[in-house]
Order: C-alpha cells, then structure tokens, then sequence
C-alpha cells in the first residue's frame, strides 16, 4: 500500500491533469536564460567587430583621401613649375616637374610611385571651348600635363591600390608690336591728326607729343577703364570715337603711371584730344578683336585675358584709331606744315590722303593657329593713296637757280601718287628666359606692294581688294606737265604721257629681339628697316622724267590761243612758238633731269618718308616697333 500511495504522489490523481514538478521547472527556467544569454553574447560580439572593422576601414578611406590630396598638390606644383619652363621638345618641363615634385616629398620610385609629363597647348577648339592638346600640337607650347601616380597600402582592409592625381597648366608667352609707324616731325602730326579728324584743329605742342609717344599702357589697365563692366568680354565688345578713345587711354595711364616716362604730359595731350569736337561721319573703333575682324588691337590669344601683362604705345593707338576712323572716305586734304622743305629747294607740294584700309597693332601668342598656316599674332601696314603734287616755279628763284630771265615763268608740276598694298609682321616665335635681356622674341617681316603713278589721277573708288592689284589708269593718257607765262598771261603749255613706275615687290626677312623689345645686333640695319626701296623708287621717278625728250610720245609744247594768240599776229605764232620752245623746253628738261631728283629726296626726307611711316605705311621697308615680352603667370587650367 505504501508503494501504491508513493505512485499516485508521484502521477497524481487518477485523471487529473499532470503537472511539472517544481524541480523540473526550475531547471528549466534556468536552462531558457542560458540560452538567451549566450544569444546576446553572439550579437554583441557580431556588432563589436562589424563597428571594429568599420572603424579600420574608415581609416584606411581616410588614409587614401588624404593621400589622394597630398598627391593632387604635387601634380598641381609640378605642372606651375614646369609650365614656366617651356621647350617644345618638353625636355626642361620633365626636369623641373621631377624636381619640383621631389621638393614637395614625392619621389619617383619604379612602379610604386610615377611622375609623366605632356606638353602640349591649351587653346581654343573648333566648338569655341578650350581644350588641351598633346598629339600634333603646334608650336610654340604653352600647357603642360602632369599625371603622378602612387601605390598605397590599406592598412587594415583589402589589398592595396593605385592613386592617380593630374594637373594641367598654361603660362602663355604675349608679344606686342606694330610693323611701319614711328615718330617723325611734330609739324606732321598736328596736321595729320587734323586731317583725319575732318579738319577739327589739333595744335599739341612737341612735349605733348613725346609723352604720348613715350607712353604704354598695359592690356589689363584698358579692359579695365573701357567698360563700365571694366571685364575682357566688355574690351572685345566696345566701341568708341577718336575723343572717346583719348579719354580711354588717358583713365588707363592714371592707372598705372609707371610706363609712362613723363604722366603729366601725356595726360594733357590726351586730355586736349578727348576735348574735340567728336566727328559723327567717322568710323566707330572697336578697341579689341581675337576674331580677326577690323580693330585697334588684334589679339593673336584664345582668351583676351591671356594678355593681360602686354604694353602698347598709347601714340601708336592714338594715330590707328584716326585711321580707323577715316578708313574708306573720300580723300582728305593734308594741311602739313612744310617749313622743312625751305633748305632744299624752292617748291610746294599740296597732299591728299585716302585711308583704304588702317594698320593693326598686334598683341598674342607666336607660331600657328592649330591646324593651319596661319600666324596666330599678326600686325598690318595700312593700305593708302597718298598724293603729292610738287609745284616748282621760276618765279620762286628756280630762274636765278638755272641762271635765267624772269621774264618767262615756268611753273613745273609733279603729280605723284603713290599707292601702297598692305605689308605685314607676325611672331614668328618667343622664349623666356630667366631675364628680359635673356629672353628673345623673332618677328617675321613682309613689305607691302606699292605703284607710284605720274600725272595719272586715281581710278575712282580703289577698294582694299584692288590695291594689291593696282595699276595706275589712263597710261596712254597726257597730263600737264609745265605751264609758260609771259608778262603774266598764259602762254604756253608742255604735256607729257603718264607714266607708271616699276612695282616694289615684297621682300620676306625676319628680325629678332630681346624681351625688351631691344633689336639684337647683327639682325637688321638702318634701325631695324629692311631694304630702303622709297628712295630708289623716287629715283627711278626721276629717270623715267628724265628720259622725256620732245616728241609726239614725249614732252609737246602747245600755244594757248588766248593767250599768246591774241596779242600776236599770226604770221609771229611760228617764229615765237621757236623761241619759246627754245627756252621753256630746256628749263623743263633741266628741271627733269636735274632739278627734281634731290626736291624728290627732300620730299622723301622731310615729307613722305616719315609721313608714311607715321601713317603706318613705308615703300619696300618695314619698320618693327617691338614691346617688351609678357611671359604670362602660370595657372592651372584643369
């Protein structure tokens, strides 16, 4: 019975719910909070290291951050260091790169750590953007590509990995020069600048003049003051008069007073010029162009901006904004003083000048445009008619001079027309060096096309176009060549065949000079002018007037009918038709052949050689007014 009582204990009541003894439920409590305990160990421990290895791994991301920025320095200072040390055979760039970037603790190490360098030129592309160039890039080059690479280690994640940092920089090399303008007599220019400003006075006095032509500007001081904006956009899209101009260039010597050797004379003539009366038939000037349309300066950069550090004469911009101005108007009168002409031989000349086409001040880069044979930075003569009509008389003292009675006046007159095609400069090439004296710059040269006509009038309405091509007209015609008066009435006239002298033909040099703007010895002659064909040109004038006999194809005399003819019976035309012809035709010839070759080489001296030059114009020689060389700051670019 016991045993049976300890078994129903143990299994309960018959039909009663069986339930755990509490031994049984405690040990399996206790075996539940194991189990969750070591669950929560195992997420614990998961999520320890998932935020270990994170934190390694953010270490190593910002180890190759700070790394990638370390290596972009370096490519960023060895590509402003190279770029200032340009060949075209990019042998100095490289070495500079390299030592530049072991300065800055980069070393080139075989494959772990690499350093490259491109040069190439950073221009403008056929879509108008910018863009680098390293395959057949044309010469000069102005950008250089360094490309730096590095092996570095992940200290605690993956394997290691490969940086890679480029910089791209560009230091542009900027000359600045005009082709046939210089400064000549101060008598010229009062009345030139006159004349091509319609007839308004202008009366500067020579102090003016030589601070004007003892003053430059820099690119970056005339975008500056020519806009309101004062960016290099607004320099390329301005417009303005002659006056305009003069005021422009007299805020832009206030700007930077130190290329100027005498400010306050050049800001009186500058301020005297801006107080005229502006003409409103006159042609507007726009002051900068990198398009090659019609402006004062011809910018051979991609960007205006690139010249920024380049001087130009404010004398030089002063006279091709006048021809700008005047371009393609009716031929004006040249009110020249020509007191100069009383040391060489009694004789007066009246001018007339047409402007076909201004000369062009140019500023930029040296070599070709990409792609062409085309220079990039070209200067231009002016394409003019220019006429002179020298008048010498007895009654002036050529009489005493050819030891002859006054009783008979010859009046001789010398029609001369000189038409000048368009000669041309372009920068050839530049290099800087450690100095301006150092440094050379090499100027391509090509003289103009020129005809002088004798005794012919212009064809009316000559075109740029047909300069070049220009011969005189009506070549079979006769002009005036002397008129005779006895007693004061006209008596007597000697015509003679238009005649055309031979072409001066283009010749091709090339100059060089320092950064100064400095010509080196040896490369030219004269003051840097190549060639001195004006002179021979009058020259051959005077051989071919000499040559003139009397002839039906030569020299004629012809009596006026109301003149001698109505004071003298017939029956005495003939015998003194003989006697005038005896004396007039040899004063005639002897004028031709003697007298007239040093008045033609006074003119040349005193009156149209400079004039000429002034007007950026010269017969077979090209005149370089070179600037100082702008070897450009050098910025990264990409």
């Amino acid at each position: 019975m016991a045993w049976q009582f300890r078994w129903l204990v143990r299994r309960g009541t018959p039909g009663a719910p069986a339930r755990p003894s509490s031994r049984r439920r405690a040990s399996s409590s206790a075996c539940g909070q194991r189990s969750r305990q070591r669950g929560s160990f195992a997420i614990v421990a998961v999520i320890g290291i998932v935020v270990a290895v994170a934190a390694l791994g953010v270490i190593d991301v910002a180890n190759l951050y700070l790394s990638k920025r370390a290596l972009q320095n370096v490519a960023d200072l060895a590509a402003l260091a190279a770029v200032q040390q340009m060949d075209d055979n990019c042998v100095q760039p490289l070495a500079t790169a390299k030592a530049n970037a072991s300065s800055n603790g980069f070393t080139v190490s075989g494959t772990s750590s690499t350093l490259a360098v491109q040069c190439g030129r950073w221009d403008s592309s056929a879509s108008g953007g910018m863009t680098f160039v390293t395959s057949g890039a044309t010469s000069p080059l102005n950008g250089v590509q360094v490309t730096v690479t590095k092996v570095v280690p992940y200290f605690f994640v993956g394997p290691q990995r490969t940086l890679t940092a480029s910089a791209t920089a560009k230091a542009a090399v900027v000359g600045s020069f005009q082709v046939g303008t210089s400064l000549v007599q101060v008598n010229l220019l009062n009345g030139m600048l006159s004349s091509l400003l319609g007839g308004t006075s202008v009366t500067l006095d020579a102090v003016s003049w030589n601070g004007l032509a003892n003053a430059n500007i820099k690119i970056a001081d005339l975008a500056a003051v020519a806009t309101s904006a004062g960016t290099y956009d607004g320099l390329l899209a301005a417009q303005t008069s002659v006056t305009g101009l003069a005021n422009i260039l007299l805020k832009a010597v206030q700007k930077d007073g130190l290329l100027t050797a005498n400010v306050s004379a050049a800001q009186n003539a500058l301020t005297a010029i801006a107080s005229l009366v502006p003409q409103g038939s006159s042609n507007a000037i726009s002051l900068a162009s990198i398009s090659g349309s019609q402006a004062l300066l011809q910018l051979g950069v991609a960007n205006a901006q690139y010249a920024a550090d380049a001087t130009v004469n404010v004398l030089q911009m002063l006279i091709v904004g006048a021809e700008i101005a005047a371009a393609g108007k009716s031929p004006i009168a040249l009110n020249v003083d020509l007191t100069g002409l009383s040391g060489v031989l009694p004789v007066s000349a009246n001018l007339t000048l047409q402007v076909i086409s201004p000369p062009t001040i140019a500023v930029g880069e040296p070599g070709y445009i990409a792609g062409t044979t085309t220079w990039r930075t070209m200067a231009t003569t002016a394409q003019i008619l220019l006429g002179v009509n020298a008048t010498i008389s007895t009654s002036q003292g050529i009489g005493y001079y050819l030891l002859l009675p006054y009783l008979l006046d010859v009046t001789v007159q010398l029609p001369l027309y000189v038409v000048v095609g368009q000669g041309q400069a372009w920068l050839q090439s530049a290099q800087c060096a450690a100095t301006r004296a150092a440094s050379t710059q090499t100027i391509g040269v090509q003289t103009g096309l020129a005809n002088v006509c004798i005794g012919t009038p212009l064809a009316a309405g000559v075109t740029a176009n047909q300069v070049s091509g220009f011969s005189c007209s009506g070549t079979n015609s006769r002009w005036t060549l002397a008129s005779i008066t006895l007693l004061g009435a006209n008596v007597a006239t000697v015509s003679a065949p238009s005649l055309q002298v031979p072409v001066v033909s283009p010749t091709t040099s090339t100059l060089v000079f320092d950064g100064d703007g400095n010509p080196l010895a040896g490369n030219s002659v004269n003051s840097n002018q190549i060639g001195a064909v004006l002179n021979n040109t009058l020259q051959s004038t005077v051989t071919q007037l000499s040559q003139l006999t009397e002839s039906s194809n030569g020299l004629q005399l012809t009596l006026l009918s109301g003149g001698l003819g109505s004071v003298l019976s017939s029956l005495l035309l003939a015998p003194v038709s003989a006697l005038i012809d005896g004396i007039v035709m040899p004063i005639v010839t002897t004028v031709l052949s003697t007298v007239l070759a040093p008045i033609l080489s006074g003119l040349d001296t005193v009156l149209i050689g400079p004039l000429l030059q002034l007007l950026g114009v010269q017969l077979g020689v090209a005149t370089v007014t070179d600037y100082p060389l702008a070897c450009g700051v050098a910025t990264l670019v990409k």
